[in-house]
């Protein structure tokens, strides 16, 4: 028999009130659903009526306007809104575990994905707190010879045309890196500092603190020794005294007057503390053919980066005709300043990032999907109900996504602090001198741009795994499920296909953390060309004014030698201008005698070294043929080099190099007089590249590295060789002073956050997986509890059981670690290709962590399946 139902006439006037179908079916179908409710007491054909003639009312006030009186035609829409939400909230509260499983799931996946939200905004879009960044462009010359992502790419002669000439752009400022030495009460210190024209700081829309900006007359040469202290520097080492401006300071030996202090934490560009004026001397002015320069701008208000790249395009034509020497096949490239800064290699790792961060999210979502599965599955019969009892299925999938929604929100403080920690731990975990070269990097953690991010990808995620449940609900068969009470053999498949996305997608994310785990691995204990333990390294650089010519820089490395080798615990010193893995170079043209160029425009390119004669002893770099440097080969004796494998090979096929003859530029000839073994100069280049070594006696540096070797612990000797070499000279630094090992590991910090973070990852990923599985299969088992139960009574044994349980895990998880085996050959091409081939995915790699997956799978099916073996067969058939 059925319910009386409401009205007719009253359900004619609400239909009247609605354009539109969906709003009037769904209106309808919600006050059809509490009549029902209102029946079962006296009042409810007046309580309908009142519904109705309020609606009624409303669609009126929409139709006619009126011009004093404010309608509220959203109030109804409004009340069905907050019914919804205190549904789905009451809902929630009747199972607290699986409302705090969804959201710890749901906060990991979030929170990975706000970290590196975080990084990427913060890193790319927003490095510098300057104000409308975007006015601020970078201006670099192209040319055939220019790498894309050089930013020193200007020449002098140049730069002071495109200052005299532009008008789309103002404040043109060239920069130029500039360490000091700053001697402050006695107190040497090694200060990363940049010399930049007088409009540097108008340019980046800033003004000092304190003081003043330079000014034109500051450029002029021979007046130009005036400097902005950083205020991170005026604090550490002036204690922030204010009179510290009109004072004079000590750089490089000359004296330096203050005339500002820069903002609170500008340290523009690449950490500067300290910035002095750019003043060409009389001869590099009209060089064209020098380019060393940075140059940066801001955009007139009136125009845009097309402008000034159209205006740049043009003066760099007229400059290629009337210079065609130095300029032809040379143009100019704009960009603004946060797209131009960035290192090329940042973007492509911060996207790898937020791809691993985002597959996490997939996994936690199609987990938390099953568990929502289970529950739709679990309520069909209440779902049954109210569809009996006239709801509509929009409301049904309505609720059940705003009770997803209402779940996605509840995971956004806990993924917010989760971001936080994982943001400050990184923060805190990177070396000091490596934080200065990462803008951007002091400014991570929550702001309102992350949380905003969050919350839309909170919302974004309740859609992914609250649409398949919410329709799935929907679905229902009211007469089916009234009858079967909620049986769900027919969703099983819909499981398993979510375990073996699962599976599938986890997989190359193991093998890419691997490929970076073992490519990190490969570099720091791999061969070197040289022994890294027991090495102490340290950097020195002479002022030009205290040592103005080749002998005394002579004299200051020979009184350096000799000091250090006297030191306890130091058995060999040596110095050379590059350390490996120090993060330079020195790459210079050659001409070897007998072997002319092919193209006299592109001569050979070697990498040029310059090193004292223990240094091969010291580093222990074999010797292979001839013979090292000696203390012969000084000043004045004849021209001497020797050259690595790798270059003898090159340019000597077939030959033996020693006794030939090359030289630099116009240089005097050098005679090869030995071959050693190849260097691995840096992380990302694994290749042998050509080197040529020249004893630092007959072309001294001074820039230079000092390396000590010691039979213990280099740290023991640290404070021991700092001070020995103070007593060479006080007034000179000792900066960057470490193990060899510590700037192996620094120096492939990028690598080892690469590896951290995707093993993080990955390991978030497996365990979500498998956990994944562990609920499909105890949900399964629960579900097969009255098959089981026939099974055992017709004999079967529990190991019959527990193999079938395994066994079905076993099948799911060999499916997606065989589609996964086949994305992770694909994806591990991209890693390799970003690892610069020092990891190589082999397929080993991908075998290796697809029988990980496998055993944690099977592991995880361990459980359900012994519970599945205990089942009593009386218990499971009298349930039933």
């Amino acid at each position: 028999m059925h319910a009386p139902g409401p009205p007719r006439a009253a359900e004619w006037l609400i239909a009247l009130s609605f354009r539109r179908v969906h709003e009037r079916d769904m209106v309808l179908g919600d006050l059809h659903e509490e009549y029902v409710g209102h029946s079962m007491r006296q009042g409810a054909d007046r309580w309908y009526w009142r519904q109705a003639i309020s609606i009624a009312a409303h669609a009126l006030a929409r139709r006619i306007p009126a011009d004093s009186t404010p309608h509220r035609s959203g109030d109804f829409f409004m009340r069905i809104f907050l019914k919804d939400v205190k549904y789905a909230w009451r809902s929630l509260l009747k199972r607290p575990l699986l409302t705090v499983t969804v959201a710890t799931t749901l906060a990991f996946g979030l929170g990975a994905n706000a970290a590196i939200f975080n990084l990427i905004d913060r890193l790319v879009f927003r490095p510098f707190p300057l104000a409308d960044p975007d006015r601020t462009v970078l201006i670099s010359e192209t040319g055939p010879r220019l790498d894309y992502g050089n930013k020193e790419t200007v020449s002098p002669a140049n730069f002071i045309d495109w200052r005299n000439t532009a008008d789309t752009v103002t404040h043109l400022s060239a920069l130029l890196w500039w360490d000091a030495n700053l001697v402050e009460r006695n107190n040497p210190e090694r200060v990363q500092g940049t010399q930049v024209s007088w409009g540097f700081l108008d340019a980046l829309g800033m003004r000092p603190a304190l003081g003043r900006g330079f000014v034109r007359d500051d450029e002029t040469f021979g007046r130009h020794h005036v400097a902005i202290v950083s205020d991170a520097l005026w604090k550490r080492r002036f204690g922030g005294d204010p009179a510290l401006i009109g004072r004079s300071i000590t750089i490089d030996g000359d004296p330096y007057q203050v005339v500002g202090i820069g903002p609170p934490r500008f340290a523009f560009p690449d950490g500067s503390e300290l910035w002095a004026p750019l003043a060409f001397d009389p001869k590099q002015a009209p060089r064209r053919d020098i380019r060393y320069l940075t140059v940066i701008g801001r955009v007139q208000p009136a125009r845009t980066v097309d402008d000034v790249q159209n205006q740049m395009s043009v003066i760099a034509d007229r400059l290629a005709r009337e210079y065609p020497d130095a300029n032809r096949d040379h143009g100019v490239r704009v960009l603004t300043l946060t797209r131009g800064i960035m290192d090329q290699g940042t973007g492509p790792l911060l996207s790898l990032w937020q791809a691993s961060a985002l597959v996490v999210l997939l996994i936690a979502c199609a987990n938390i999907a099953n568990l929502m599965l289970a529950r739709t599955t679990e309520r069909r019969r209440e779902t049954a109900v109210r569809l009996a009892l006239g709801a509509s299925r929009g409301r049904v999938v309505r609720e059940l996504l705003t009770e997803s929604t209402l779940l996605a929100l509840i995971a956004v403080p806990p993924a917010i602090a989760f971001a936080w920690v994982a943001l400050h731990m990184m923060r805190i975990s990177m070396p000091a001198r490596i934080l200065r070269f990462v803008p951007g990097v002091e400014r991570l953690g929550p702001d309102p741009r992350l949380l905003a991010f969050t919350i839309g990808l909170a919302l974004i995620t309740a859609l992914v795994f609250g649409v398949l449940p919410a329709l799935q609900a929907a679905k229902s068969r009211v007469s089916e499920a009234l009858k079967d009470g909620g049986r769900t053999t027919g969703r099983q498949l819909l499981r398993r296909v979510i375990v073996v996305a699962e599976m599938s997608i986890a997989l190359p994310l193991l093998v890419a953390a691997g490929l970076g785990v073992l490519g990190t691995h490969r570099f720091l204990n791999g061969p070197q060309g040289y022994d890294p333990d027991g090495l102490l390294t340290m950097k020195l650089v002479l002022p030009e004014r205290t040592y103005a010519d080749d002998s005394a820089r002579r004299r200051f490395v020979e009184r350096a030698m000799e000091t250090l080798v006297s030191v306890p615990g130091v058995e060999h010193a040596a110095a050379v201008n590059n350390l490996p893995a120090a993060g330079s170079n020195s790459s210079r043209a050659i001409e070897i005698d007998g072997h002319p160029a092919v193209d006299p425009k592109n001569p050979p390119v070697v990498d040029n070294r310059v090193a004292t004669p223990d240094y091969f002893t010291t580093m222990r770099i074999p010797i292979q043929r001839g013979r090292a440097f000696s203390i012969a080969d000084r000043e004045g004796a004849a021209p001497v080099a020797i050259i690595s494998e790798s270059m003898a090979k090159k340019y000597w096929p077939g030959e033996d190099p020693v006794g030939h003859r090359l030289r630099i530029g116009k240089d005097p000839w050098m005679t090869v007089v030995g071959i050693c073994g190849d260097v691995i100069q840096d992380w990302f280049d694994r290749r042998n590249v050509p080197t040529l070594y020249r004893p630092i006696a007959q072309s001294p540096s001074d820039y230079f590295g000092i390396v000590v070797r010691t039979a213990g612990n280099p740290a023991a000797i640290a404070a021991s060789v700092r001070h020995a070499l103070l007593r060479v000279d006080a007034t000179q630094p000792v900066f960057e002073m470490m193990s060899m090992r510590v700037q192996l590991k620094e120096r492939t910090i990028g690598l080892q956050y690469l590896a951290a973070i995707m093993t993080v990852f990955a390991g978030l990923a497996l365990l979500l997986a498998v956990v994944g599985l562990y609920a499909v299969m105890a949900y399964m088992m629960t579900q097969r509890r009255h098959e089981i139960g026939i099974r055992i009574a017709l004999g079967a044994s529990p190991r019959d059981i527990a193999r079938l349980t395994v066994g079905q895990a076993a099948r799911l998880t060999a499916i997606g670690a065989a589609i996964g085996f086949a994305l992770s050959l694909a994806l591990g091409r991209l890693v390799q290709a970003g690892l610069l081939g020092i990891a190589t995915n082999d397929g080993r790699v991908s075998v290796v962590f697809g029988l990980v997956l496998v055993a944690s799978a099977l592991v995880a099916s361990y459980l359900p399946a012994r519970r599945a073996a205990a089942i009593d067969p009386l218990v499971a058939l009298r349930a039933e």
